[in-house]
């Protein structure tokens, strides 16, 4: 029998968390939880995911600091993080050049991100 997908969801807005976490397990996922970067990075080294939804406006450091600490360390470089916000005045690029496998904007389609991130875990 096949292992579900971990994801680690790492955002500071804990009622998107929670229905993002129902839709997901849902669809067959194991849902990791951080609400900050801190606690973030902790799972990442503790559970190991198999991809990782990141918040850009994190409470304790920027999303693109944590997605930069995670593409430049030699276990997680390859790990598929989608960027996610519900700011529109992000720069994309900003975080397609620092390694984002996808950036999605809030309110989400949680049938497109489901989409998106079975294409990424392929």
């Amino acid at each position: 029998m096949a292992k579900n997908k971990k994801i680690l969801i790492v955002d500071d807005d804990s009622s998107f968390v929670e229905s993002a976490e129902a839709i997901l397990k849902i669809k067959k996922f194991d849902v990791i939880k951080a609400f900050n970067a801190e606690t973030g990075v902790e799972a990442l080294v503790v559970e190991y995911p198999d991809i990782v939804l990141l918040d850009v406006n994190l409470p304790d450091k920027n999303g693109f600091e944590v997605l930069k600490t995670i593409k430049n360390s030699k276990n997680f470089s390859t790990l598929p993080v989608i960027l996610i916000t519900g700011d529109m005045t992000v720069h994309v690029d900003k975080g397609f050049a620092e390694g984002a496998d996808d950036v999605i904007f809030k309110p989400i389609d949680i049938d497109k991100l489901s989409l998106n991130i079975n294409r990424l875990l392929k």
